[in-house]
C-alpha cells in the first residue's frame, strides 16, 4: 500500500472512530480498521500520562481504558481529566455490594466464582481470586456522597459507584459468601476535581 493509500485509510478509520466515540476519541487506544486495539499498553499509558490524563495511575489506564475502550463513553460526561485517584485499603465489610453496580444483574451472573472456576479451567481470574482471596488489581469506585440529579438519571449510584472491576467485585462478593475472602482489599477511589472558577 502506498503512503497516500495508508493516509486515506487512516483518515477513514479516524472518521469512523469519531462517529463511534464522539466524547472519548482523544482517550482511545490506537485501533485497526476492525476496531481491535493495536497500541501496546505501556505506550498507551505513556501517551495518556504525558497528555490529557496525567493524573491517572498507569494501572487504571491499563486495566480500564486500554482493556475496555468500548465502555469509555458510558462515563465521559464526568470529564476524565477531572478525575483524581487515591489508592486505599478497605476492610471487607466496607467494600460495597450490589448497590454500587449500575446494573445489579451483572452481579447475579458472576457471583458464583466457585462454579465458574470449576466449569472453566481457563477463567484465570476466578482461579486467582479463589486462591488469593482478593483481586489481582484494585477495582475503581467513584466517591459520590452528594449525588447530582443528572447523574442519578444516568444510573450513577451513591455513595459509591463501580466504574471498573465488575467481575472482580462480583467474584469478591462470592468469596465473601463462601467465607474465604481476605479481610482487606485495595481499591482506587475516584474524586472529581471541581473547577474553582
Amino acid at each position: 500500500m502506498t503512503i497516500t493509500g495508508r493516509r486515506s485509510n487512516c483518515a477513514a478509520v479516524c472518521r469512523a472512530l469519531d462517529d463511534i466515540y464522539p466524547m472519548t476519541l482523544k482517550y482511545q487506544p490506537h485501533q485497526d480498521a476492525n476496531g481491535r486495539v493495536i497500541e501496546p499498553p505501556s505506550e498507551y499509558v505513556s501517551r495518556m500520562q504525558s497528555g490529557p490524563l496525567r493524573h491517572w495511575p498507569g494501572e487504571v489506564l491499563r486495566e480500564w481504558l486500554h482493556r475496555h475502550p468500548n465502555n469509555m463513553e458510558d462515563y465521559a460526561f464526568f470529564g476524565f481529566e477531572k478525575f483524581r485517584f487515591r489508592k486505599e485499603w478497605w476492610e471487607l465489610a466496607r467494600v460495597p455490594g450490589k448497590e454500587a453496580f449500575r446494573d445489579e444483574r451483572f452481579l447475579e451472573n458472576f457471583e458464583n466464582v466457585e462454579q465458574r472456576a470449576a466449569e472453566n479451567q481457563h477463567d484465570w481470574l476466578a482461579h486467582y481470586m479463589l486462591r488469593e482471596g482478593t483481586w489481582n488489581t484494585p477495582i475503581v469506585l467513584f466517591d459520590n456522597p452528594h449525588p447530582v440529579r443528572s447523574w442519578l438519571k444516568k444510573g450513577i449510584r451513591t455513595p459509591y459507584h463501580l466504574l471498573e472491576g465488575h467481575r472482580r467485585l462480583s467474584f469478591l462478593l462470592g468469596l465473601k459468601r463462601l467465607g474465604i475472602a481476605q479481610s482487606r482489599h485495595a481499591l482506587w477511589i475516584v474524586h472529581i476535581e471541581i473547577d474553582a472558577g
